[in-house]
């Protein structure tokens, strides 16, 4: 969230000094808007959370280390401000005060630092571009005269001939960008250039006028060549000595060799065809998509177990959505050029509205792989998901399993049981891998009403006693809607965890905002302290108590292997008679719970806390 209008402030504030590119993913959402730095010498570093001008700054002037004057910086800041500001007349009343303080757009001031007047312009075309489209280009074009070795003003050229309906004029601006090679994102310019080329086709009477206009008969004439007849007639003409030197002077010309082909420079993004779309539930898709791009699929780079693709969207005016989307399928499934992926529409979600329009024989641009995380990073692991986030959880809890044994807890959190999806995939694991535990969190409805073995059902949302059983020392992934992001991170650090051994792959609300208070109101307040040591109670009592206590079960690992727990184990209370050393766990409400052991049938004490 905010990485386009970033994107504008960042080349404003650098005004060309170096060069800023639109990028894929960093692997770093939750920690987001990020930006990543390339020096000249090839070093590179991600600086994270550019949340505010002031990191913006910091940013470019420590770690980057380039100069921003003055002017540029109070300018700058006033258009974060409007760029980020939703009510229209606000942002109106900021932009008009912004001229003001260049001294207005006719003063000498203002010309005589033409970038500043420029960036207004640019600001206040784009938010006339559909409801004034003559102003807007009013200003476009004084851009362009200011500033014509600035590509943003022909890009802002381009996206006004294409609303008036003018796709060649378009066509013309696009290309002047390429031209000047630098200070734009190839990519988006490339592929609106070759989609506005497709609108120009699509109108006859402007693909005629393009056309190159037929060679006069006469220079047709002049330009035939001559016929072989004639060629060996003049030879004849010669004698054997004529003919001696056209055979000498042939054997004398040399077949210059082939030049070595030219690779074609790899897209961002192939188009694939959606082949179906069907129903996983009431709100979530299953989208089959194939692509018959061999040759562009076998040159893209592996990027590792865990791994996701960019979907994109085409707007107007230039305009790109992207989204990161982790598929069903499998790597081997996109090699062969089939891609399936399980979408959650949201009624007001801008590209999942997109995707639930498209039908099958459309068209989806897709990028290539991307890496999401490596699972050799994580020995052990606690994985949370919520949502469509299950196909991260899917690929994350496959490859980390695969590559250790060591303790793995996976939480899946869902509003309503019909919102569970994959089950089957999850119940493989549970039989396949003896250190896998699974806990279902369904915050409405009803639920299973018994858990089996490793597996749980919990009616709520996840709770400090949900990831309390997890050893301190794993690690966690989080992946999901921003509330459950932000309730996991909440959560985490009330449980004493590091908030760095927490990773968070989607965004999370901006510190403060309404989203971040909400998410932490709704998770439950922290356990009570412990209680006091309870008297020795009769044991018939005591039996009532541990029958009524029901825990995730814990099977054993395979014959002759440790079989490494999730959950940590108490040393045995002493000074105390056998009683209450067998009580104890069960009076003190704290961290105290029942592990099922299913190999063995006897019980294990074990902390929650």
């Amino acid at each position: 969230a905010g990485a386009a209008p970033l994107l504008k402030d960042i080349e404003e504030l650098v005004n060309g000094q170096c060069n800023v590119e639109d990028w894929g993913c960093l692997g770093r959402c939750g920690l987001g808007p990020n930006a990543e730095l390339v020096q000249n010498n090839g070093q590179t570093s991600i600086v994270e959370d550019l949340t505010s001008f002031k990191n913006a700054m910091a940013m470019l002037t420590e770690e980057a280390e380039l100069e921003v004057p003055g002017k540029v910086r109070k300018l700058s800041k006033q258009k974060w401000k409007i760029r980020r500001e939703e009510d229209t007349a606000k942002r109106a009343e900021q932009l008009e005060k912004a001229f003001e303080s260049i001294g207005g757009e006719d003063n000498a001031k203002a010309a005589a630092e033409p970038m500043l007047l420029c960036s207004l312009l640019l600001l206040r075309a784009k938010e006339n571009l559909k409801s004034k489209p003559a102003e807007a280009l009013k200003d476009i074009e004084k851009a362009v005269k200011l500033a014509p070795a600035w590509p943003q003003t022909h890009l802002a050229l381009a996206q006004i001939c294409e609303v008036q309906g003018r796709p060649a004029d378009a066509v013309v601006a696009l290309k002047t960008v390429l031209d000047i090679g630098k200070g734009f994102n190839v990519g988006t310019t490339k592929r609106l250039l070759t989609r506005l080329e497709r609108k120009v086709k699509e109108q006859p009477q402007v693909a005629d006028a393009l056309a190159p206009a037929p060679e006069p008969a006469a220079k047709k004439a002049a330009a035939k060549p001559r016929s072989k007849s004639m060629g060996k007639k003049k030879a004849s003409e010669g004698g054997t000595d004529g003919q001696a030197k056209a055979e000498g002077a042939k054997a004398e010309i040399a077949t210059p060799p082939l030049p070595p082909p030219v690779e074609e420079e790899l897209p961002e993004f192939l188009e694939w065809n959606l082949e179906s779309v069907s129903m996983l539930n009431h709100d979530c898709l299953r989208m089959v998509l194939t692509s018959e791009q061999q040759s562009f699929r076998d040159r893209q780079p592996d990027v590792g177990e865990i791994w996701h693709v960019d979907l994109l969207k085409e707007g107007e005016m230039g305009d790109e959505l992207k989204r990161a989307y982790t598929p069903a399928s499998t790597k081997s499934d996109y090699k062969e050029g089939n891609l399936v992926l399980m979408v959650k529409v949201y009624q007001t979600g801008k590209m999942t509205s997109y995707l639930s329009s498209l039908r099958p024989g459309n068209n989806l641009f897709v990028s290539a792989p991307h890496p999401t995380l490596n699972p050799r990073d994580y020995p052990g692991l606690v994985m949370i998901a919520g949502g469509s986030a299950v196909t991260v959880a899917i690929q994350m809890c496959k490859a980390v399993l695969m590559h250790h044994l060591m303790a793995f807890l996976c939480i899946l959190c869902n509003k309503t049981m019909p919102d569970v999806l994959y089950v089957d995939e999850f119940d493989k694991m549970v039989r396949d891998f003896p250190t896998f535990h699974l806990t279902h969190c369904v915050s409405s409805g009803p639920v299973p009403a018994s858990s089996v073995g490793r597996q749980r059902w919990h009616g709520g949302r996840i709770s400090a006693e949900i990831l309390a059983p997890a050893d301190a020392s794993l690690k966690a992934v989080v992946s999901g809607p921003m509330g459950l992001c932000q309730a996991s991170l909440v959560l985490w650090k009330r449980l004493g965890r590091a908030p760095e051994d927490l990773k968070v792959l989607d965004e999370l609300p901006p510190p403060g905002s309404t989203l971040a208070e909400e998410a932490a109101a709704k998770v439950a307040p922290p356990p009570p302290p412990p209680l006091p040591l309870a008297p020795p109670v009769a044991p018939a009592v005591v039996r009532q108590a541990v029958a009524q206590v029901v825990l995730p079960a814990q099977e054993s690992m395979r014959p002759g292997a440790k079989s490494p727990s999730a959950l940590k184990s108490v040393e045995e209370p002493t000074g105390l008679s056998f009683l209450q050393r067998f009580f104890t766990p069960f009076i003190v409400c704290r961290g105290r719970g029942l592990e099922e052991d299913d190999m063995e049938g006897t019980t294990v004490v074990s902390v929650v806390h």
